[in-house]
């Protein structure tokens, strides 16, 4: 997180960068852009994840003719997501809530949720995250995963 005085300097340095680009800066209070939500809190900013109030949560039915793998990453894919766009520990904890309880909806038995949430967080070296809130570790997997480059981007 950077001052609204740093980030203004970059924003003016990228600017200044290219005579083509025109940018006009405004700091406000929050922004949602593509499926994150980017909030200014005194100068800091805290970033989430966007839901679309008109459109309602989609998750694959467990009782679909999909092989299981498939199952296994709607949960690890939102866990990617909550970490890499929840700038803090609260907002990723409520992410993770908030997709157990639409699996549970969708018919995903609660063993097969914890299951695959675990092995997520085993992954990761963050069981502390999930059994503690333990927010230093949150920061770490947040960074790891907001900074690690995507299969896509390997690809390239």
């Amino acid at each position: 997180n950077l001052s609204k005085e740093n980030i203004l300097k970059e924003l003016d340095e990228t600017i200044n960068t290219d005579s083509n680009v025109k940018i006009t800066t405004t700091i406000s209070q929050s922004l949602e852009y593509l499926d994150v939500t980017i909030e200014n809190n005194n100068g800091y900013l805290k970033t989430s994840i966007y839901h679309k109030s008109a459109s309602e949560p989609y998750i694959l039915p467990y009782e679909s003719d999909h092989a299981r793998h498939i199952h296994a990453n709607i949960i690890y894919t939102a866990l990617v997501q909550a970490a890499r766009s929840c700038s803090n520990m609260e907002d990723f904890d409520m992410e993770r809530l908030s997709t157990e309880m639409i699996l549970l909806v969708n018919g995903y038995p609660p063993k097969f949720i914890q299951h695959y949430i675990k092995k997520f967080f085993v992954k990761y070296d963050s069981m502390s995250i999930w059994t503690e809130l333990n927010s230093e570790v949150n920061q770490q997997l947040h960074n790891m995963l907001l900074y690690r480059p995507t299969k896509r981007e390997n690809k390239t």
